[in-house]
Order: structure tokens, then sequence, then C-alpha cells
């Protein structure tokens, strides 16, 4: 769909919050919630608040142009229509990539050659995947919506550095083949941090290191 449940936001944002990137690329735009919050969160955030102020760069990628409206256009510099791997190569290098709920949405081949052109790109990638992926077809027209792959923190852990967080029902990963995670970042997300969020996210989160 070209939104998504709002659970793993807090997470996601305070993430983007204390890493302060000054460029982004948001592949999978849908309806632009992430482009408006991450602008929230990096300008508004820094009382950047009028439009000719901002100093953030937010690029986004869209399979699907149907999805376009005002969000768009008030919160990102650029949209690009098309397919991710084609899109990339044509984009600058930035500080962080996010492609939230959307990794369900590709086949293993895809997203190996996807993680590795994201991760020569920037300096870190951001994405959350649902832990149990429920079957979806085409939605609103949009057959790139389909359901096609389930992922768990194992499958990335050839990244050199990772962070693991989750909700209890989707995972949150912060990627980089460059640095190793901020300890302004990873601090808030160990398996004690994790216990305050319930017994499940513990448990899900024991076998996991974060560093």
């Amino acid at each position: 769909m070209p939104t998504s449940e709002p659970r793993t936001l807090s997470i996601v944002h305070d993430i983007i919050l204390r890493i302060k990137p000054s460029s982004v690329i948001d592949i999978g735009v849908g309806h632009g919630k992430t482009g408006v919050l991450i602008r929230e969160y990096t300008d508004i955030w820094n009382e950047r608040y009028h439009k000719d102020s901002w100093t953030t760069r937010i690029y986004g990628i869209e399979a699907f142009g149907e999805y376009r409206n005002a969000l768009w256009e008030y919160a990102y510099d650029a949209v690009r229509i098309g397919d991710a791997l084609s899109v990339l190569p044509d984009l600058p290098d930035v500080d962080l990539i996010v492609a939230l709920d959307v990794w369900e949405h590709f086949t293993r081949e895809y997203a190996a050659k996807l993680l590795d052109m994201c991760l020569s790109k920037s300096r870190f990638v951001l994405l959350s995947t649902p832990i149990e992926v429920r079957e979806q077809g085409d939605v609103l027209g949009n057959s790139f919506e389909r359901h096609v792959s389930q992922w768990s923190p194992s499958d990335f852990q050839n990244v050199a550095h990772r962070l693991v967080a989750t909700t209890g029902r989707d995972w949150i990963l912060l990627l980089s083949a460059r640095e190793s995670i901020p300890y302004e970042v990873w601090r808030l997300h160990r398996r004690w941090e994790h216990f305050m969020r319930g017994i499940r996210t513990f448990i899900l989160l024991l076998k996991h290191k974060n560093w």
C-alpha cells in the first residue's frame, strides 16, 4: 500500500534524528509520509521552518507514478519514477537511504543487488520489514505492491556494521558498509532497552548483537 502501519515510526525517526543526515534517498515514496517526517526531524527540528531555509536534500524513488500528490512536491527536492536499480545510479551519494516497508516487495536476487548499491551510495541504510509477511496482491492497480519475500536480521549478517531493533511485529535495521553504528544510536537499542518495549521484543533481540 502507499501507506504503512504506524508502529515503526518512533524507532525509525529516533534513529534518523540521531544520525542527523543532511541528504536522504527514500526508496518507495508511496503517499509521501516518510519524506514529510524526515523533513520535520531534520530541517523543522532545527528551526528551519520555511522552505527557503531548508538545507536537507531529500530525494525519492517510486515505481508507481499514480501515487504522486501534493506531499511529494512539499517535502522532497525531487521524486524519480522508476525502478530503484535503474534510478539510484543517477542520484547523488547521500548520508542515508531509507527503505521502509518495501523490502518484502523485492525478490531475493533483486534485493541483494539493491542492497549492495545502497551501501555503496550512502553512509547508512535504514530499512523496516514485517517479521511475518502476509499475502498481498495488487493494491490500487499497482502490481509492485505484491508481497514476494520475508526477511530476518540473519539475511543481513554479512553487512559490516548492523543495528537490529524490533517493535515485536517488525524488524528495523540500520546498516553500513563504511562506518560503525554511532554510540548515540545503538545505546538506545540494546537488548535491555528493548525490555522496556515488552518481553516479546526483548526475546526477539536476544540473539542479535548491536554494535
